[in-house]
């Protein structure tokens, strides 16, 4: 698919509350829609009203919590309950995250994002 057509609707993010919230101002820089759970007030929350608040908002929620949300991933799709997407990965430095997401962010779409997980090691 064409990037720059306008099939290519840009994943909205949603940090989780592990993910580094600095994160969120460097990807908007790049003129990504991106909101954390602390400006929407969902510090705290379970890991299951964390996605649901992502996929109620269109959003992809970006994750350090990998084996929970692999499992939530998991427990949706058997129920073929609808999400937009969760991105897991281990912790890494704020500059890697960044180049990673980004880069995933360049080449999944929106649409192509739904019902997915991802794992940032495979954008490296």
């Amino acid at each position: 698919m064409d990037r720059t057509s306008q099939s290519f609707q840009k994943v909205k993010l949603y940090l989780d509350e592990d993910v580094n919230i600095n994160l969120a101002m460097r990807l908007r820089n790049y003129g990504y829609n991106v909101v954390t759970t602390l400006e929407v007030g969902n510090l705290g929350n379970p890991d299951e009203k964390q996605l649901e608040y992502a996929a109620n908002n269109g959003r992809v929620i970006l994750t350090h919590n990998r084996r929970d949300f692999r499992r939530l991933h998991r427990d949706w799709i058997h129920r073929t309950q609808y999400h937009c997407g969760v991105i897991v990965s281990v912790h890494i430095n704020l500059e890697e995250l960044e180049r990673r997401v980004l880069n995933l962010l360049m080449s999944v779409s929106a649409g192509q994002a739904q019902g997915m997980l991802f794992s940032l090691s495979d954008f490296i």
